[in-house]
């Protein structure tokens, strides 16, 4: 109640006063509230009106009450506020003093690194530099040859085994044979290659027919102002794409003084878009992305000429991932340098072009990984993707950081950003606009620079500092890094061992690995090692690296794995891996025990020398087991195995890898038996030249006009001349899938050997059955008659060849058996399961 209100309704009606008197009695409390009930007020205003204006009394005390409460909250919070300006105050004086001493701390370096430059300048120049040369070259030359003379040392204990070997090649494939492979051995470098220079810019403009595709799946969009030499040249090159990939090319001229269109006449099945006024880079790009027809888009600069497949090879990347968002291409100066391979962000926002100025055909540049981001002089972006995105970011207009920021959006979106070494790109930077960051339209790429990093800070907040690292910052997705010797180049269409290591190596991507792979003879074998590239593996070769030793002392602290394949590799490099990478979990991978395959061979041949060899092959394997972390074995018999002969020893089963393809045709369209092995290997030589002599004889006559086909890569004469009535020696294949669909029986007639064979694993993944002696089916957890038949005498074998060639029941029984016997003892997801315990292991060591 107010006063006014007050008057009117209790005090004007009273006798005695006049109308609107100016003062009023006083009235007792109870006039406003209930004697026994205390004032609630809402608010600091009402207590003031009820108890100041009005008069109420219990009211005017609540008030003192609440003014008396807010003025010690007041006094608190200034002294908290006073507190806070003081540590502030404090806080920005240490933050001062924090950027001077960084400043200064800055100045000395650069003037040590300056006078460091000068010393050594001066030094260089000095005659004691000039009288210490024959020196340093002396002491150069002595650790070479140190390290040589260690190789050599390992070469003559490894004599005694190889000599066994080489008798043996020598018995069953010739003295040329033996020469041969010795050759191959010592073949172990090839030549640098050197920079080579690109071609230019075309000789002038002139007629050209581009085919243009009405259903494009890829759009081509070519931002350009001027500079139609460069255009044409791109356009050129585009010419030749299109006649493998359909395309859609769209030139959009940013007001140039000459219409595009014009200078390019002579051009055809290309859209030219003129812009009305000078859009900048940015709304170009993203204007002609709104007038795409294809699935992707392809943003290329007009000074970049794509090389042979290159859009082929940049769509594989997302037919092979899902997850791809965008790819770059490997960018190269006319004169050879490399200008881009993929680039690295740092923490600052800054970035570093990966490899610029360096050789584009170093390994390291030419294996596909994810990127920080990759150039929009040529970005592969699928259209619903790059619209969803909301396109190229115009706070950054008129140019530069765009695709930077672009590709982060990729990441953040869930996508990844992919560069494509296949796909070589000629660029003639700076065309359009200089390189000169301090003035024209380069000035952008400073001041959208702190733009970028203001934007994305909480994810570079992950990243190193500026240059600390590339190698493992150009690899930033990596959760493990291994390193993968093994003794020659994988070759998975000539032998099993290389499909087992070839899909290990897969199944380690699957598991967040970059794997480095190299081979003990630096052998750089296509297409093999391209094929390793395009998965994802760095592959190194010479003569980029010159010794597997001086590798491990250059990057050995990089890996938390180090896998030596074979006991003769890793006999070699184990001291080097404990000098140089101490917190890497070191592995043998022993693919086969080769001591327990010399004993049998020696127990089924006899003599001497074989046993002697046996003996040498097992006191350094089982020396090399002791002295690693883990050893790989492929079968649980030979785990138990030495489990009795090093009972210490940390070993895993780490086996075949095969995925189930199931049964192709049925029985009844089959025809034909089949014997698969890869003839470098000795049992397999033994194996078919047994089969040959001692089994074939007894098929002609339970299986008349059946033939035998004996296929696989580096048939000796030995084998060749098996060529006879009832068996077809074809030698290597590129295809093996179509013998394993239309054959009705493998066999595998091995006499000796060790591990798990490859060819009964792959020939079951097709749902094809298999006939096989008791040393080939060790440790692959077979059940005779159900997944399989054995049998060793060559009568014995002869039969049941016979008999599953003739029973389809049996048949299709083996079948369904051996394609479940792959699935749950050979599969990728088995792998896995071992691997993922392996890659634990290293964490904690690494850890530790």
């Amino acid at each position: 109640m107010t006063p006014e209100l007050y008057r009117n309704l209790l005090l004007e009606p009273l006798a005695g006063l006049p109308p609107h008197a100016s003062t009023v009695p006083p009235l007792p409390p109870s006039v406003w509230f209930k004697p026994d009930r205390a004032p609630v007020e809402k608010s600091l205003r009402d207590l003031f009106v009820s108890g100041v204006l009005c008069g109420h009394v219990e009211t005017r005390e609540h008030l003192a009450q609440r003014v008396e409460s807010f003025d010690a909250r007041y006094d608190q919070l200034a002294a908290q506020t006073a507190g806070a300006v003081q540590e502030l105050t404090v806080a920005k004086r240490d933050m001062a003093d924090t950027r001077r001493i960084h400043a200064d701390n800055v100045r000395r370096l650069e003037e040590a690194m300056d006078a460091a430059r000068a010393r050594a300048k001066e030094l260089e120049g000095s005659t004691f530099w000039r009288l210490t040369y024959p020196l340093r070259v002396v002491v150069h030359t002595t650790k070479v040859a140190i390290r040589d003379v260690r190789g050599f040392a390992h070469l003559v204990r490894l004599a005694m085994p190889r000599l066994a070997t080489a008798r043996q090649i020598m018995k069953h494939q010739g003295v040329i044979e033996l020469l041969r492979r010795i050759h191959a051995k010592v073949r172990r470098r090839q030549g640098a290659m050197g920079l080579r220079a690109r071609e230019g810019l075309a000789s002038g403009i002139e007629r050209l027919e581009i085919p243009a595709s009405e259903a494009p799946r890829v759009s081509v969009v070519i931002p350009t102002y001027g500079q139609d030499l460069h255009t044409f040249t791109c356009l050129r090159a585009l010419a030749l794409e299109a006649a493998h990939v359909p395309l859609e090319i769209i030139v959009m001229d940013d007001c140039a003084p000459e219409p595009a269109a014009d200078a390019l006449d002579p051009v055809t099945g290309v859209r030219f878009v003129r812009n009305d006024t000078n859009l900048g880079f940015i709304r170009n790009c993203n204007r002609g992305a709104k007038l795409v027809r294809g699935e992707y888009i392809l943003f290329l600069n007009n000074d970049a000429v794509v090389g042979p497949g290159a859009i082929e090879a940049m769509l594989r990347v997302f037919e092979r991932d899902p997850r791809a968002g965008a790819v770059g291409a490997k960018l190269v100066y006319p004169d050879g340098r490399l200008q881009e391979a993929g680039s690295i962000v740092w923490r600052d926002g800054t970035a570093w072009n990966y490899g610029r100025g360096d050789d584009p055909e170093k390994p390291d540049y030419n294996y596909v990984r994810e990127a920080d981001y990759c150039s929009a002089a040529c970005l592969l972006v699928p259209t619903a993707l790059f619209h969803s995105l909301g396109g190229f970011d115009e706070r950054y207009v008129p140019a530069y950081c765009e695709d930077t920021d672009f590709c982060f959006k990729v990441r953040e979106a869930g996508g990844k950003v992919i560069y494509q070494p296949a796909a070589e790109v000629v660029h003639f930077e700076g065309v359009s606009h200089g390189t000169d960051t301090g003035r024209g339209l380069k000035r952008h790429q400073v001041e959208n620079q702190a733009r970028f990093h203001e934007k994305w800070k909480a994810a570079l907040s992950n990243h190193r500092v500026n240059g600390m690292l590339p190698m493992l910052e150009r690899d930033r997705a990596a959760q493990h890094r291994v390193l993968f010797v093994e003794a020659c180049m994988l070759t998975p269409d000539q032998d099993s061992g290389s499909v087992r290591t070839w899909r290990l190596l897969q199944v380690m991507q699957g598991e967040g690995c970059k794997v480095t792979f190299v081979a003990e003879n630096l052998q750089k074998l296509e297409p093999y090692a391209h094929d390793l590239q395009q998965m994802g593996i760095e592959v190194l070769f010479a003569p980029f690296v010159s010794s597997i030793e001086g590798l491990i002392e250059e990057r050995g602290a990089e890996f938390d794995v180090i896998v030596l394949a074979r006991y003769y590799v890793a006999s070699r490099y184990i001291d080097a891996v404990r000098r140089h990478a101490p917190k890497a979990l070191l592995v043998l991978d022993t693919l086969d025990l080769h001591y327990l395959r010399q004993r049998r061979l020696a127990a089924l041949e006899g003599g001497k020398a074989l046993a002697q060899s046996a003996q040498a092959i097992y006191s350094q394997e089982i020396e090399c087991i002791r002295r690693c972390d883990v050893t790989w074995v492929v079968s649980e018999v030979e785990r138990e195995i030495l489990a009795l002969e090093v009972p210490r020893a940390t070993v895993i089963v780490q086996t075949n890898i095969h995925h189930v393809q199931g049964v192709g045709r049925p029985w009844a369209e089959r025809e034909g038996i089949l014997f698969v092995g890869g003839y470098r290997h000795p049992p397999n030589v033994d194996a078919a030249i047994h089969f040959a002599r001692d089994i074939a004889p007894h098929l002609r006559e339970l299986l008349p006009g059946v033939k035998t086909r004996i296929i696989g890569s580096n048939a000796p004469r030995a084998v060749l001349d098996l060529d006879a009535e009832g068996v077809e020696v074809l030698g290597y294949v590129r295809e093996l899938e179509p013998w394993l669909d239309r054959s009705r029986v493998s066999i595998s007639p091995l006499r000796y050997g060790a591990g798990v064979k490859g060819k009964i694993n792959h020939a079951m993944s097709h749902g094809l059955p298999v006939v096989a002696t008791t040393p080939s089916v060790e440790g692959m957890h077979l059940v005779e008659g159900e997944e399989i038949l054995v049998a060793d005498e060559p009568r014995a074998f002869a039969e049941a060849v016979a008999r599953l060639y003739r029973d389809e029941a049996l048949w299709n029984r083996l079948s369904r058996g051996g394609l479940a016997n792959v699935t749950r003892h050979f599969s990728p997801e088995v792998a896995g399961r071992a691997l993922r315990g392996l890659l634990e292991a290293a964490r904690r060591k690494r850890a530790g």
